[in-house]
C-alpha cells in the first residue's frame, strides 16, 4: 500500500467524500486493492485525504451499501468478493452456470421427501391438487460460499426412483437427462426482490431483512411438459443477472422484444 494512492483535489466542485469514494472505487477497480484485502483504518484515511474520520465514513459507507466493500465487526472493512453473474440466455442448471463461469458449485440437501401438491404448486406443474410431488430443498453455493436457498417441485408420476439420487453430488438437469431422457429446454421465470426471513438470512450467514431476489421458475422439456417449479431465494449483495435482449422485426416493422433466458443460480 501507498499513501500516494489516497488522491483528491480540495478545490474541485465536487463533495470531499465522493471524491474519496470514486478514489477508492477506482483503488478496487484497479487492482491496488484486491477482494479480500483489509483496507487502511477510517481515521488513517482521513490523515492520507486530509479530512474527517466522518467524512471518509460516508464514502465508506456507501461502497459498502453498494457492495463494493463489506464491514467486519472487530476486523475492519474488507474489499468484497465480485458478485457472481448469472448469465440468463438459455435454460441451463446452477452447476452449469457457476462452471461456465470458473467457479466451484456445491450444494447441501436440506430436505428431500415426497408431499402432496398445494394448490399453488400443483397450478404451476399442471397436475391435480393433492398429487405426489418431489419437494427438494437445497443450499447452493459458489466457492464454498452459501448464495442460494432453492426449493424444487417436481412430479413424481414423471419421474419414479428419485429417492435413491444424491443431490448434494448430483446435478438435478443432469439427473434428468440421463435417468429420464427429461431434458429442461425452456422456462418461465419471475423475479420479485424481497427481504430475507431468518431461517433463510442465517442458512446464507447474513442479516435477517437483507435484501434479496425471489426466483420462481416453471421449466419446462423438450415435449413442453410443465417438469419443474423453483423457487430460488438469492442473496442481493452476492448475485446479478445478465439478460439477452433482441428486437424482431418483419416487413421492416418492430414486432416485439424477444428475450431468451434461463433459470437463475449469486451469484442448479
Amino acid at each position: 500500500m501507498d499513501e500516494a494512492w489516497f488522491k483528491i483535489n480540495p478545490q474541485s466542485a465536487l463533495p470531499l467524500y465522493y471524491q474519496i469514494k470514486q478514489n477508492l472505487l477506482e483503488l478496487v477497480e484497479n487492482g491496488k486493492f484486491a477482494p479480500g484485502d483489509l483496507l487502511p483504518a477510517e481515521s488513517e484515511m482521513g490523515e492520507f485525504y486530509g479530512v474527517s474520520r466522518l467524512t471518509v465514513r460516508q464514502a465508506v459507507g456507501e461502497l459498502v451499501r453498494e457492495g463494493v466493500l463489506v464491514r467486519e465487526r472487530g476486523r475492519g472493512t474488507f474489499v468484497a468478493k465480485p458478485k457472481m453473474t448469472h448469465r440468463m440466455v438459455r435454460s441451463s442448471g446452477f452447476s452449469e452456470r457457476i462452471r461456465e463461469a470458473g467457479q466451484k458449485p456445491s450444494s447441501t440437501v436440506l430436505s428431500f421427501e415426497v408431499i402432496p401438491a398445494s394448490a399453488h404448486v400443483a397450478e404451476n406443474l399442471h397436475i391435480e391438487v393433492g398429487a405426489p410431488v418431489y419437494q427438494l430443498s437445497r443450499l447452493r453455493s459458489v466457492d464454498d460460499e452459501p448464495q442460494v436457498v432453492e426449493t424444487t417441485h417436481l412430479p413424481k408420476a414423471m419421474f419414479p426412483g428419485m429417492e435413491d439420487v444424491d443431490f448434494s453430488r448430483s446435478s438435478l438437469y443432469g439427473t434428468l437427462a440421463q435417468r429420464y431422457q427429461c431434458y429442461v429446454m425452456s422456462a418461465d421465470e419471475v423475479f420479485e426482490p424481497v427481504l430475507l426471513t431468518n431461517y433463510e438470512a442465517n442458512l446464507l450467514g447474513t442479516k435477517p431483512k437483507s435484501a434479496a431476489l425471489l426466483l420462481e421458475i416453471v421449466a419446462y422439456d423438450q415435449n413442453e411438459n410443465r417438469v419443474e417449479y423453483n423457487k430460488s431465494i438469492i442473496r442481493g449483495d452476492k448475485a446479478r443477472f445478465l439478460f439477452h435482449v433482441r428486437r424482431q422485426f418483419m416487413n421492416d416493422e418492430e414486432q416485439h422484444i424477444q428475450w431468451t433466458s434461463s433459470e437463475a443460480s449469486i451469484t442448479d
